[in-house]
């Protein structure tokens, strides 16, 4: 026999002691295996932390932007109130313009009929003298 392939008496125990040997080794390549996945699973939660910090700001630019444009709107919104409330003010002026006006032609046409109804008097009154 060439001796490659050859049984060597093994002294006792020294079987059990390869045995638990390739045990080990095959847990420590397994171990180193979990390891690597955990590694690569981390670095898949790290990336994704980062999308998730991106997107966050990305969001907060986006509000940003939103609240801007809701304070000028509201700007706006407040200055087109002020205005209507100033409108208002110069309707309810002119009403009672309009009516301090319409008493007072109501009183100068009430003057008008009184005068005119003197003159009428008083034209009759000629009318008879100089009968």
């Amino acid at each position: 026999s060439s001796g490659i392939n050859a049984e060597w008496p093994l002294r006792p125990g020294t079987k059990k002691i390869l045995e638990e040997t390739q045990k080990a080794e095959d847990r420590v390549l397994d171990l180193t295996q979990q390891l690597e996945d955990i590694k690569l699973k981390l670095e898949e939660c790290e990336n994704e932390k980062v999308d998730l910090l991106e997107n966050c700001e990305d969001n907060e630019d986006e509000l940003e932007a939103v609240v801007d444009d809701n304070e000028v709107e509201q700007k706006r919104l407040d200055d087109l109130e002020y205005t209507i409330e100033n409108n208002i003010r110069v309707i309810e002026a002119n009403k009672n313009e309009l009516h301090n006006l319409e008493q007072e032609k109501r009183q100068k046409e009430d003057k008008y009929d009184e005068l005119d109804a003197k003159l009428k008097d008083f034209e009759r009154e000629c009318v008879e003298m100089s009968d």
